[in-house]
């Protein structure tokens, strides 16, 4: 008997929230109701209902995380996650809880594909847009990461971290111009963005633009003094213009965090005092010191 009115509970309450969902001591009742009941699946199904009309509605999503820690199969769970993204591409909670599916996988195929069937029948879709360019920055194919970041930089073009990525991928391909006029625009919109200052320091070192590179790299370290990399880079800047004493001053900034990379610029720079020459292999610290902003 107490079962039978429990279940006549359940099914009052599911209906009341059908027809409205902002009540939260509604959501606590029905979720309790259905834990006296063992029916956790059933209330998890019912929050999935509620999801895929609403994706929106926070009620439903806090429940269902609730409910799901013991009912639901992690494979079902990818595949409900998915359903509402097709559904609803613009929404950013399902988007959120594939990227922890998928933080620690090491296949990323299937999110791929997700993203790029969104992209192709929602061509300005920004969510996916986003996770393409995340993917594609971690495997390092940048061909695939300019496409997606020149896109994301058409749809948002005030945001500084796609401008930042976009100019990593042109880094990546040894387009330095290109790479310049990304990371330039990335700091006019971010004045602070430390990773961006860095890599516009070193590609202007790589363009030969030694004054240009001690300027951006004098504003990174600015920003974090500690960081070893701009120590450096400003360290072979100071070598090309033949100012030893300052690039003497940057490799004991550079001792701190790198001493085996400090170790080799302390050599090279008393070789330099030698004989005259440079013996700073840059390009080699180039392929060390890649472009690569979080």
């Amino acid at each position: 008997m107490y079962s039978r009115v429990n279940r006549w509970l359940i099914q009052r309450t599911e209906t009341r929230l059908r027809l409205n969902r902002d009540n939260p001591k509604a959501w606590s009742k029905l979720y309790g109701l259905c834990l006296q009941e063992s029916a956790g699946a059933e209330f998890a199904a019912f929050c999935q209902d509620i999801i895929k009309l609403h994706p929106g509605d926070r009620h439903a999503w806090n429940f269902f995380a609730l409910a799901a820690k013991d009912t639901a199969d992690p494979s079902g769970l990818i595949g409900f996650y998915r359903q509402v993204v097709e559904l609803h591409p613009d929404n950013e909670r399902p988007w959120a809880e594939l990227d922890k599916i998928y933080e620690n996988s090491e296949d990323d195929a299937e999110y791929i594909a997700l993203c790029q069937r969104i992209t192709k029948t929602h061509p300005d879709n920004f969510p996916a847009w986003t996770r393409l360019a995340q993917i594609h920055k971690r495997q390092g194919r940048h061909a695939d990461l300019l496409v997606a970041c020149l896109q994301i930089v058409k749809l948002k073009p005030d945001d500084a971290q796609a401008w930042c990525n976009l100019a990593d991928a042109h880094a990546a391909r040894s387009q330095y111009p290109e790479a310049e006029a990304a990371y330039k625009r990335a700091v006019e919109l971010k004045p602070r963005f430390l990773p961006a200052w860095n890599s516009l320091g070193n590609v202007y070192h790589l363009l030969g633009r030694y004054e240009d590179a001690v300027r951006a790299l004098q504003n990174s370290i600015a920003l974090n003094p500690d960081d070893a990399s701009p120590w450096v880079w400003l360290c072979l800047a100071y070598v090309e213009k033949g100012d030893l004493k300052n690039a003497q001053d940057a490799v004991k900034k550079v001792e701190k965090r790198l001493p085996l990379v400090a170790a080799m610029l302390a050599e090279a720079l008393a070789q330099r005092r030698d004989d005259g020459a440079s013996q700073i292999d840059t390009q080699t610290l180039a392929k060390k010191f890649t472009f690569v902003s979080p």
